[in-house]
Parts: C-alpha cells; sequence; structure tokens
C-alpha cells in the first residue's frame, strides 16, 4: 500500500482551517495545519508535505510571499494550491506566478477540496521555482516583525490630531473647472499626531503637499513617515514629483506589505526606470527606507496597524492610533458578500472590515460609486456610497469621510451624493457624522 500523501493547511482562518483538515485526514491523507505563514514555512520544513494548502491574505507573511519562499526552497515534487476569497483574475494569475499550481475561490466544499486535491497530487510536479525576476535589488528595504518600533528624532510636544487631504480622487487624476471644490488630485492624505507627520498614500496631491511641507519647514530637516495601500497608479503615480525627496537633509520611512510578486522598493524602482522616468531611484537624495510590515509598527506613540482589503492585487487599509485617538483608512475595497455571495465566510470577511474601523474618530471610507454604477463595475475592488454609509454606521465610527471620488463625478454630483449618505445615515437613526473630502481641507480630532 504506497505511503499517505502529505498535506499542510495554512490559514488564518479557524474554522476553515479545521474544515478542511478534517475532510482530508477522512480521505486518507496525513495533515499539518499552521495558522499564519511564519509558522506554515516552519512546518514545510520540519514535515515536507506533498502538497501545501495556502490561504492568501494572511497577518504576517501574505500568501503570495508564502509561495514564493516555498518556490525557492526549490522543493520539485511540492505542489501548492492557493484558495482564498478574492475572486479577481488578477489575484488567481498573481499567485500563480508567485509559484501557487492551482487557485480555489472561498468557500468550497468536501468534495470541490477533495477533487481539486486529488487532481494536484497526480499532475506532474512543476519546476520548483517562482517565476524569475530580473532586478532583484533592495538596497533600501527593512524587514519588520509584529509590534516593531521604529526610531524617531520628532518630539512630541502636542497631542492633537490633525488630517488634511491633498488628493481626494480614485482611478485617475481630474483636474479643471467640474472639480475644484473636492479636487481632481488623486489620493494623498497629511496626517500629523503631534509633530509627527504621516502620509497616507502618494497619487498626485502629493506634489503639493511636498512644496507645501518645503515652505513649512525652510532648512529644517523632514522626516515623514509615508503609509503605501497598495501600488496602483492612482496611488503611487505622485511619488517622483514628491519635491522633498530631492533634498539630502530629509529623510522618508515608506511602509507597506510586499507585493504580490515583487517587494515595494523593487515596485517604486521599476516607476522610476528609465522608461518611465529621468532620474532613477537611487539618484534621489534623501534618505529612503522601504518598511515591508508584518504586523503592527510603533512610530515614537503611534501605533500604525493595517488589514488586508479586497481588493485586486495586495492591498490594505490603516488604522493610526495615539493618545486615545483613532484614525482608520479604508480605500480601495469591495464588500466580500456583494462580490462573492452571502456565504458565512465572507460574512466573517466584511465584519472583520468593520472591526478594523471599531469606534474610529475619523474613518476614511472609500466610496466611488452609485449603486447604478456598481452593476457595472461589479468586481472591480471598489466601494458604493450604502456599502460606506452601512460599514460606517456598524463600526460605530464618529466622523466618516467619504473619499476616492469617481473621476465622473463633479462637484454638484458630489454634493448630491453627499445629501444622499447624510439622509441615509439620518433615515438610520445613527449620529455619524459625514462629510466628503475636499483637497486641502483639514479636520482636528
Amino acid at each position: 500500500m504506497p505511503p499517505k500523501a502529505k498535506i499542510l493547511v495554512i490559514d488564518d482562518d479557524k474554522i476553515l482551517r479545521e474544515f478542511a483538515s478534517e475532510a482530508l485526514v477522512e480521505a486518507g491523507y496525513e495533515v499539518e495545519v499552521a495558522p499564519e505563514g511564519r509558522e506554515g514555512l516552519q512546518k514545510a520544513a520540519a514535515f515536507v508535505p506533498d502538497l501545501v494548502i495556502c490561504d492568501l491574505m494572511m497577518p504576517g507573511l501574505h500568501g503570495y510571499e508564502v509561495c514564493q519562499r516555498l518556490r525557492d526552497k526549490g522543493r520539485k515534487n511540492l505542489r501548492i494550491l492557493v484558495t482564498s476569497s478574492k475572486s479577481f483574475e488578477s489575484d488567481i494569475s498573481e499567485a500563480k506566478k508567485a509559484g501557487a499550481d492551482a487557485y480555489m475561490v472561498k468557500p468550497y466544499t468536501a468534495a470541490a477540496l477533495y477533487a481539486q486535491v486529488s487532481s494536484l497530487i497526480a499532475q506532474p510536479a512543476r519546476n520548483g521555482s517562482a517565476e524569475p525576476d530580473t532586478d532583484d535589488r533592495e538596497t533600501m528595504t527593512v524587514h519588520v516583525h509584529e509590534d516593531a518600533t521604529i526610531k524617531t528624532k520628532a518630539q512630541i510636544k502636542r497631542t492633537e490630531v490633525m488630517v488634511r487631504f491633498w488628493g481626494t480622487r480614485g482611478s485617475s487624476p481630474t483636474p479643471g473647472p467640474d472639480t475644484v471644490r473636492y479636487g481632481g488630485n488623486t489620493a494623498c492624505v497629511e496626517v500629523r499626531v503631534g509633530e509627527l507627520l504621516f502620509i497616507i498614500d502618494c497619487g498626485t496631491g502629493i506634489r503639493e503637499l511636498g512644496l507645501a511641507l518645503i515652505r513649512e519647514f525652510g532648512d529644517r530637516p523632514i522626516e515623514g513617515h509615508i503609509l503605501i495601500g497598495h501600488t496602483h497608479w492612482d496611488h503611487i503615480q505622485g511619488f517622483p514629483f514628491f519635491t522633498p525627496l530631492y533634498i539630502k537633509r530629509n529623510k522618508f520611512n515608506i511602509y507597506s506589505v510586499r507585493g504580490s510578486s515583487k517587494s515595494l522598493e523593487r515596485v517604486f524602482r521599476g516607476q522610476m526606470a528609465a522608461d518611465y522616468f529621468p532620474v532613477p531611484l537611487a539618484h534621489l537624495a534623501s534618505e529612503i527606507q522601504f518598511i515591508e510590515l508584518e504586523g503592527p509598527v510603533h512610530v515614537g506613540p503611534v501605533q500604525v496597524s493595517y488589514h488586508y482589503l479586497n481588493h485586486p492585487g495586495v492591498a490594505i487599509g490603516f488604522r493610526i492610533e495615539a493618545f486615545g485617538k483613532s484614525l482608520t483608512y479604508v480605500s480601495d475595497h469591495e464588500s466580500f458578500t456583494r462580490l462573492g455571495g452571502e456565504s458565512e465566510i465572507n460574512k466573517r470577511q466584511d465584519d472583520a472590515i468593520v472591526e478594523f474601523a471599531r469606534d474610529s474618530d475619523i474613518l476614511i471610507m472609500e466610496a466611488q460609486y452609485t449603486e447604478e454604477e456598481y452593476k457595472q463595475k461589479k468586481g472591480w475592488g471598489h466601494s458604493t456610497f450604502d456599502d460606506a454609509v452601512s460599514r460606517s454606521i456598524a463600526a460605530n465610527a464618529k466622523h466618516m469621510v467619504l473619499f476616492h471620488h469617481d473621476p465622473a463625478h463633479t462637484d454638484e454630483v458630489m454634493d448630491n451624493l453627499l445629501d444622499y449618505c447624510r439622509e441615509r445615515i439620518r433615515k438610520a437613526g445613527s449620529g455619524l457624522q459625514c462629510s466628503a473630502a475636499r483637497e486641502k481641507v483639514s479636520i482636528t480630532i
């Protein structure tokens, strides 16, 4: 009798992890489990499985990186099955580029799991390595584990938290007379926690923020902490035009999780390659450090945590907490249940987003589509105004700020949509304050 095939299940969802394990044991396989990526890699080295079943969006190391690291070990007989609630075609493609042999969308039945596992076990193995990469330089990258502390020279004397919007638009810059009040620049938010400077996303709005910082600081050095929700164009396209990067006395830490197929540094290095921009990343005069997150970090008295969002590729939202105050940023995100149906796992995923934003003083919430527009753009990874209102009320947020305005939404359209949201909040009997982000307008907690 041939030996049992060995399967390792790596998933942070305890219910699904146990479901998969029990179904596979009953089918005659030898099974080990791990609740997150780093422990999964350790068990893979000790257990030496024939097949790894790996979730995609996990705390710590996400599934893309687990796939890459497993393939880098050169195990030619290893099969990898990625499972996820994310059903975007781009995620399926990126998972396979990272080293996955197959991809299953959650939820799945025991029969479907057994069929997929049986098929993979019977298939010839792939070459045991992820797709080669031509530029693997990471000279500015630092990896930090959960609850790491980032040193800062800022002297914290004040406890107020100020938020100012420099880019409010999603997808594409939309300058012109029809967007002068709400703004046409893409995503960029300045957050001051006392004397500490945070910047969320680097859309085209960061250019004007950079000029304002130079006027404010004069000859003094600027230390900034830039948080990148994801690296689609509308969230990074302003980075090369952020003037403080070209001044030697300045220092910037740039935070996000590793991308699906390359590091954060390599994404920015590629954006500034000679084909696209005249100045390479290495020639920027300021001190730059890319910090790849595996959990919350502390910058002085500030805790920055993140949560994965439902958007093509790797996308995260941020929560900034200090002095008993909190700001949460959720952009870009599509409801799991609206996209994938009313399954228990999708409801848990949606509930997790609500809990991440729980009791926020300010909740910056993407609201790109009307309900009618969503019918044509379902699966693009964005929320509706109704989604934003329901999610913010459920999270018991104090002040929701509508964000990531669609390029087609003029100032007049935004006025009407803001009124629509406020009326929905009134009918729900909620005390939620609601506004829509406008360029250069600030809010203080």
